[in-house]
């Protein structure tokens, strides 16, 4: 199935789940967040569907614009990280909430999740245009780890500002997330209680599929059929971290996208991490911070943490998950 080459996590729709005759599935793709997103509301005014998923898409670009540290857009993360150490900057509010969240995540995983990688991840290369074939060398790892840390950001009352020249926010591993977030509310606004969000795997599911639960596979981080699938419903989110979705092999090792904020450099412990929370805000943040703390460390942390359920594809290719995730072998038969 080639569509598992492309998403974390793929929603399912077959003749398990056939839409009623009253009912069907409105469908729009657009090219967001640097992903291709798939709007679905299963609905009998297909109209007022289009309108919702064209002002969905609307929200999350401007979503996109307020966090981006790339392109000519001006926004205030800019800002932030081209300002002069000691020089208050007055973030946006969705920006401040988020950063204030993020700082949240942070102290919660032992420092496993970071907003303030921004110098570390453009040192990688791995969200540019042209993904690097060759890893920094330690030295440039090492300075760009001292131009992070949260410790080093602070807010005052004038604005946030920063303790160590050059640091650079960065909010790749939470924003697209939140954008879902966004999207979804919008779809509630116009009175939508079926529908799905799907921003390169990572997803937010209102209600049902007609009168059946959602079906979503999870990809495997190493083959091309799927793990297996979970049954989702009512209003949640699931997103899959993995390390299959930007990366390179150098010297026969694998080098991608996902940096250990103490080392720097990719993390070990997973080949994947999949998260099913609340919102799609937290389980992107927590499938990053899980992924580097490794399944050992997470379901540790996991002990202080409600709400969160979560599979790992360790990086032996075993797997390891929390109580109350519940995967299903895809040859298993829904009533």
């Amino acid at each position: 199935m080639n569509r598992f080459s492309a998403l974390g996590l793929i929603f399912l729709i077959s003749s398990l789940f056939g839409c009623t005759q009253a009912a069907q599935d409105v469908h729009e793709t657009r090219f967001l967040l640097g992903t291709l997103v798939e709007f679905t509301i299963h609905t009998k005014d297909e109209k007022t569907a289009l309108k919702a998923i064209s002002k969905a898409a609307q929200v999350m670009q401007q979503v996109e614009d307020t966090f981006t540290t790339y392109g000519d857009v001006d926004n205030t993360v800019k800002q932030f990280n081209q300002a002069d150490v000691a020089q208050a900057v007055r973030l946006a509010p969705e920006v401040d909430k988020l950063l204030l969240q993020s700082i949240s995540v942070h102290q919660q995983s032992h420092a496993a999740f970071d907003p303030t990688l921004g110098v570390l991840n453009k040192l990688w290369g791995f969200s540019g245009e042209h993904l690097s074939k060759k890893p920094p060398t330690g030295a440039q790892i090492q300075q760009a780890l001292a131009q992070s840390g949260v410790q080093n950001i602070q807010k005052t009352e004038q604005g946030w500002v920063k303790k160590v020249q050059g640091l650079a926010l960065d909010f790749g591993a939470i924003a697209k997330g939140y954008a879902i977030d966004q999207g979804i509310q919008v779809f509630k606004q116009y009175g939508f209680t079926q529908a799905i969000i799907n921003a390169g795997g990572d997803m937010r599911i209102l209600g049902q599929h007609g009168d059946k639960p959602w079906r979503i596979a999870i990809r495997h981080p190493r083959q091309s059929q799927a793990l297996g699938w979970v049954q989702v419903e009512h209003d949640t989110s699931i997103v899959t971290s993995g390390d299959y979705e930007r990366f390179y092999i150098y010297q026969g090792q694998r080098y991608h996208h996902i940096l250990n904020p103490d080392t720097g450099k990719p993390a070990k412990r997973s080949q994947s991490v999949t998260v099913i929370a609340p919102t799609a805000t937290l389980a992107d943040a927590w499938s990053t911070a899980l992924f580097v703390l490794g399944s050992e460390q997470g379901l540790k942390v996991l002990k202080k943490q409600k709400g969160l359920s979560v599979l790992w594809v360790n990086a032996d290719a075993s797997l390891s998950q929390t109580h109350d995730f519940q995967m299903r072998d895809l040859a298993h038969k829904t009533e």
